[in-house]
């Protein structure tokens, strides 16, 4: 999908059918994978739940993160500078310096020169001023948007102009849009007609130490999209990550793909375990 914009619905006349088979195809292809992986409740992987469930009669694995037990952080390019672009890439580089992807999904909104269009924060560095004006013809635009970050005090999501406002200090953060829930109600200008259907990742704050990511594995429009994080979730504030080209790394759940193209991507990491030999001395 181009940078932030909706791809055009499912029934559009004007989009060609090899567009259309080759989203059905990868559709079914994601349907069958968390199929799969339903039927014994709840997946536990250490400061993670992973969960199926369906609304609407349309399926979504949500990913629940403790943040007191797991750390999230944020990617976007490798110490020499070069961009990830993937999970496998992300993925590969860890476990060249010791550890563990366990859990991926791509952030916020990116530029045409496939850099984030919007605020871009790594262990405390801003590598990526907040945006207050870009992106007028995309998802970014349907204002409000926000910035979901982490700081000293936990997790939370904010609007782009009570962040500025409030300046916090965080460790990541990661701006796009628009916002999915505002103080536990729906984006204004979302229409539960709408047409737009597109696979679609978010991310929303229950308590500042834990945050839910949620993939769609089936198109839904942005007010489904949304009212499964507050009706379902209950979560009273939920951003937007984007969609069509939305993806989930989580071994887990037999959820092993490379992905598409990204920019940047949030993450949960840890240390590799040793092999039983090695932990003996052996």
């Amino acid at each position: 999908m181009a940078p932030g914009a909706e791809s055009k619905p499912l029934n559009s006349t004007k989009m060609p059918l090899p567009h259309i088979l080759l989203r059905a195809i990868a559709c079914f292809a994601i349907l069958a994978g968390t199929v799969a992986a339903r039927g014994e409740g709840p997946v536990i992987d250490g400061g993670i739940v992973f969960e199926e469930h369906t609304f609407h009669d349309l399926p979504f694995t949500v990913a629940r993160i403790k943040l007191e037990e797991d750390s999230l952080q944020l990617f976007w390019k490798r110490a020499n500078g070069t961009a990830y672009q993937n999970f496998h890439a992300l993925r590969d580089d860890l476990k060249s310096r010791g550890q563990e992807l366990v859990l991926a999904t791509n952030a916020g909104i990116y530029a045409e020169d496939r850099t984030p269009l919007g605020l871009h924060v790594e262990k405390s560095v801003e590598l990526r001023a907040l945006n207050l004006h870009k992106g007028s013809q995309s998802n970014f635009a349907l204002k409000p948007n926000g910035v979901f970050f982490v700081d000293k005090s936990g997790a939370r999501i904010l609007t782009t102009e009570d962040y500025q406002a409030q300046k916090p200090s965080p460790v990541l953060a990661t701006q796009s849009g628009p916002l999915l829930v505002i103080d536990g109600a729906l984006h204004p200008k979302f229409k539960a007609e709408s047409l737009s259907l597109n696979l679609r990742n978010g991310i929303g704050v229950n308590s500042p130490k834990e945050v839910v990511i949620v993939i769609s594995n089936w198109p839904v429009n942005l007010h489904t999209f949304a009212s499964f994080f507050a009706e379902v979730l209950h979560c009273d504030n939920a951003l937007y990550l984007d969609g069509s080209l939305s993806g989930l790394y989580a071994p887990a759940i037999n959820r092993n793909g490379a992905g598409l193209e990204y920019v940047g991507m949030l993450a949960v990491t840890r240390p590799v375990k040793a092999a039983a030999g090695e932990a003996a001395g052996e």
